[in-house]
């Protein structure tokens, strides 16, 4: 039985709910961004993201930081912070993996035998 709200539901989005991944990309004629959109696009694509360039900084200020004696706790703070997160998120990409896993090998128990497999001689 349909109601209402079945209906007009797909129409309305509420805070938070749904896809939030959010693409950083200069736009063309921006008078905020500095630089060069095509070439900001292609160090991101081609070199590193956004993250891992503000990682290397990160582990630059670290290194001077223990090197002289300086300390950063902010700095010290928020590495400790984006590892906590990677490391959530590993747990819960392998906990995504055996799911999906686990439900192939329920549908297709074949299929389930070549991606194990394959995943072995990928190592």
């Amino acid at each position: 039985m349909l109601t209402p709200f079945d209906i007009w539901a797909p129409m309305f989005r509420a805070p938070f709910s749904g896809d939030v991944t959010q693409e950083i990309t200069p736009r063309f004629f921006s008078p905020d961004i500095q630089g060069i959109p095509e070439i900001e696009h292609k160090v991101q694509t081609e070199v590193a993201s956004y993250g891992k360039q503000l990682g290397k900084i990160l582990e630059a200020l670290q290194t001077l930081s223990k090197a002289t004696d300086t300390p950063l706790p902010e700095i010290d703070t928020l590495v400790t912070e984006i590892e906590a997160i990677k490391d959530e998120s590993k747990a819960s990409f392998k906990d995504d993996a055996v799911a999906a896993l686990d439900r192939l090998r329920k549908a297709d128990k074949d299929a389930w035998q070549d991606v194990v497999a394959t995943a072995r001689t990928a190592e």
